[in-house]
């Protein structure tokens, strides 16, 4: 939420800003929406890495000290 937040902050900074430099010059327009996508485009991949992230984490920590049976089946 804070990510969102503070990129809602710096967007809004850019068109104020491009605004009043742009005033009677034509240029292309601000494209706030695509600023969002972008947005929630970075916290799906930030999730997705850090749930990768994780998910090697515990990989490597089960590598480190492997099961062993305490009664193992013993074939006859």
């Amino acid at each position: 939420m804070l990510l969102l937040f503070l990129t809602s902050v710096a967007v809004s900074m850019n068109a104020t800003a491009e605004t009043e430099a742009s005033a009677d010059a034509e240029m292309e327009s601000f494209n706030m929406a695509g600023y969002v996508i972008l947005g929630f485009a970075l916290i799906g991949w930030a999730f997705f890495l850090y749930l990768l992230g994780w998910a090697i984490l515990q990989i490597v920590k089960k590598a480190k000290n492997p099961y062993i049976a305490k009664n193992p089946v013993k074939c006859k």
